[in-house]
Parts: C-alpha cells; structure tokens; sequence
C-alpha cells in the first residue's frame, strides 16, 4: 500500500488535467511508500504526447537531484492515461520499472490513481491511501522552512511553538489580549 497527503495527490491531477489530451507524468519520492514528494516533468516526447509520457535523460538527473536534496526514496515515475485505460500499457512494462503509477482519465474531471506493481511479466495492483494534510507541516523546498513561516516574524513563530509545546504538555495556551476594534461594521458588505 502507498500513501500519499491530499496536497501532493491534488498535484498530480491538476496537472493530469491541465495537460489533457497529452499524457503528463513525473517523478515520485518517498519513504516506506509514502509518498512525501511529487516532481512534476513536461512531457518530453517529440512527435505524439498524447499517446507517450517520456523524460529526457536531463529530466532524470533533476529527478535524482531533487530525491538527493530531500532524502527521499526513489518510488517510480507516473504519468497519465488520457484515454482513460490505467492499466500498464506494454511499453510501460518495457521500462523494467518494480512500480508503475498512472492517472486514469476515463472520466477528465475525476481522475484517478493507480499504483501497479511490476514482477517479471505480472502486474499487481497496489492499494493508494489519501490522507488529509491537517497535522502535517509543508515545507518549502527551496528554504527548508515551514511554509507558515513566510508570513511570520522570528518573535511570533517562537510564540506559536511555546504555545504548542504547552498545549501538548496539557497546558491552556494563554493568547495575548487585544484592545477592540474602532471599525465600523456598517461598511461591511457581502455584496461584490
């Protein structure tokens, strides 16, 4: 079974969508079949990308660069299937792959994932578990950083951790008290 955070399933559709009718695919990392990190790849193919999914060999080193940096496990490579048939097509198996990962888009706007295992010449389906991303921190890739920190101070991002350690300790956060608001609800609107 593989699982995957709704945040990196959400962009393998997107762009299984946004590139209908060509294929579209990229690279998956991991660890112990999570699947932690999603390298979306422009379809590569000269000449029909609506049948093909291919990489060029300076796709594959930016795929292993990027599974370096992060730490993260090589899973597979998946790509979509806009005619919608998710099952390993003979060219897919051709590439000698232990895990093979393709969107089905028999129906565009409800894509969905499959995981195949590859032995020899047989093909097993592997169960995919979406979990939700609430308790999970996203981490920008390019500073390492939660990516709730971009949009705090150094002083409010400690305040937030010693509210959460007290919180986990057992703990009532105390939160700071504000004087009210001088605004006038009168000029609020729902109206655009």
């Amino acid at each position: 079974m593989f699982i995957i955070t709704e945040r990196q399933y959400n962009i393998i559709m997107h762009q299984a969508q946004a590139c209908y009718p060509q294929e579209s695919g990229g690279i998956l990392g991991g660890r112990d079949n999570t699947i932690l990190g999603v390298l979306p790849i422009a379809n590569k193919h000269l000449y029909d990308r609506t049948e093909t999914f291919a990489l060029s060999d300076d796709d594959i080193d930016t795929g292993y660069k990027f599974l370096d940096k992060h730490k993260l496990e090589y899973l597979g490579v998946y790509h979509s299937h806009p005619k919608g048939n998710p099952y390993p097509s003979d060219k897919d198996l051709s590439h000698h792959q232990k895990y093979l990962f393709i969107v089905g888009l028999r129906d565009r706007y409800n894509p969905e994932l499959y995981a195949w295992r590859v032995e020899g010449q047989n093909v097993y389906a592997e169960n995919i578990k979406i979990i939700s991303d609430i308790g999970i921190t996203v981490v920008d890739i390019l500073t390492g950083k939660p990516k709730l920190s971009e949009n705090l101070d150094e002083k409010s991002m400690d305040r937030l951790a010693s509210m959460i350690d007290d919180w986990i300790a057992g703990k009532s956060p105390e939160y700071p008290k504000y004087e009210p608001s001088k605004w006038d609800a009168s000029s609020f609107s729902t109206f655009a």
